[in-house]
């Protein structure tokens, strides 16, 4: 019904309305025009397109669409996401979102990137559209008192734009080990570094980075100019030492902050500190007090079944061996609606055909996306009856196999 063609600078002044009727909370205030200027400075990025939706000459819709490198069980595969999504007002509920997304996803396919990334606006719309859950965020309201902290910052400094360079480095190579992060380039953490609000400081070794944090100041109070908040974005470090100094640099600011609130998708982190609390004082039921509040984000969706597998064959799912049937259900794309059989050897899987299955899975693609990505349970799928599984001797393998230590971590906002 709707036609899609490459945005130029001429109908992004169009986009940039689209987008202001879309996110009136993300650009009250902005003009079309001051907008649009900020649309054409992402245009520029050669990993970033925008494209236009079109009934007959009119732009009803428009979105652009990332390429990304992203590590997949510590291989690294090409991947795509979906951003700035918006629907002319007058053209709501005319399934112009829906083909977008389709376009996005044969956009894809036809490039060879098998795994598609969005954030939503609304989980159950794409949810449909057999986009799975990623992993949730923790957001966790702490005082500086209650974090971990030594007796030493030596090696902590505060970085500037020339440190884009070594900052990239350091992130790219936690990269190539760490599960759903994707690659970045250098201009990226230039930007960051020039933004006045954020603030970037590092564990430095030898010229070298083991670790970084990045977090803004927020007021903390309408009654009070000297109450202030520390938002921590992002943190990574190579070892415990990093860590460790990382959180004294942090705990040392309490002269100045009232709360550290600090986003993390590591489930882990919660062990770090003796008093999680939030300090809402919310009894949540019985003696079960409120610790962090939490968040769903990144959603996850494989665009071509079999071309995804052959993409990590080189990833081990545990030490697996067996014949599994796969009976993808996804009412989006065609070719993924129909039975797989996955032949697991010692942990790596093909795809393969014409030999019996030891147990079939029947499944969802949205459930089989966070299930390949480390994100759901295969036993909680089955339990609450989003799976079902032939035979019960092979589940707890199976499950084992498919889950990860940790989970898939996104640090790439689009």
């Amino acid at each position: 019904m709707y036609k899609f063609s490459p945005m130029n600078e001429s109908n992004l002044k169009k986009m940039a309305q689209l987008q202001i009727d879309a996110y009136p909370g993300f650009t009250q205030g902005v003009t079309a025009e001051q907008y649009a200027e900020r649309l054409a400075e992402t245009g520029k990025r050669p990993d970033v397109k925008f494209y236009g939706a079109y009934k007959g000459d009119e732009m009803v819709g428009g979105f652009n669409i990332w390429d990304f490198e992203m590590n997949m069980r510590q291989t690294m595969i090409k991947a795509g996401g979906i951003g700035s999504v918006a629907v002319d007002l007058a053209y709501k509920k005319e399934k112009v979102c829906k083909e977008m997304v389709q376009y996005f996803i044969d956009t894809l396919r036809s490039k060879g990137a098998n795994l598609a990334m969005l954030y939503p606006f609304n989980s159950a719309f794409y949810h449909k559209m057999g986009f799975g859950f990623g992993t949730l965020l923790q957001q966790f309201r702490i005082k500086p008192e209650d974090l971990l902290g030594g007796k030493s910052k030596a090696h902590i400094v505060r970085l500037c734009e020339d440190n884009a360079q070594v900052l990239a480095e350091f992130y790219n190579s936690h990269t190539k080990s760490t599960h759903g992060l994707i690659t970045k380039r250098v201009d990226e953490f230039a930007t960051r570094l020039k933004a006045p609000a954020n603030k970037i400081f590092a564990y430095m070794d030898g010229g070298k980075i083991r670790g970084y944090i990045v977090f803004q100041f927020r007021k903390g109070s309408e009654e009070s100019v000297l109450v202030n908040d520390m938002f921590v974005a992002e943190l990574l470090f190579d070892s415990p030492d990093v860590f460790m100094e990382l959180m004294t640099f942090v705990k040392s600011q309490s002269d100045q902050v009232r709360y550290v609130m600090l986003n993390t998708q590591d489930e882990g982190f919660i062990n770090t500190m003796a008093d999680p609390r939030n300090h809402m004082e919310r009894m949540l039921f019985s003696v079960y007090q409120e610790c962090c509040r939490t968040g769903l984000g990144i959603m996850y969706r494989i665009c071509d079944v079999e071309a995804f597998f052959a993409d990590i064959a080189s990833v081990k799912f545990g030490d697996l061996t067996m014949k599994l049937q796969v009976n993808v259900k996804d009412s989006f794309v065609a070719e993924n609606n129909k039975p797989f059989l996955l032949e697991f050897s010692n942990g790596q899987c093909t795809v393969t055909a014409n030999a019996a299955p030891d147990a079939t899975l029947d499944i969802n693609v949205a459930d089989f996306s966070s299930l390949v990505m480390g994100c759901v349970n295969l036993k909680h799928l089955v339990k609450y009856g989003n799976a079902t599984f032939s035979d019960a001797s092979y589940l707890d393998a199976l499950s084992r196999a498919f889950s990860l230590d940790e989970k898939p971590v996104c640090l790439t906002y689009f």
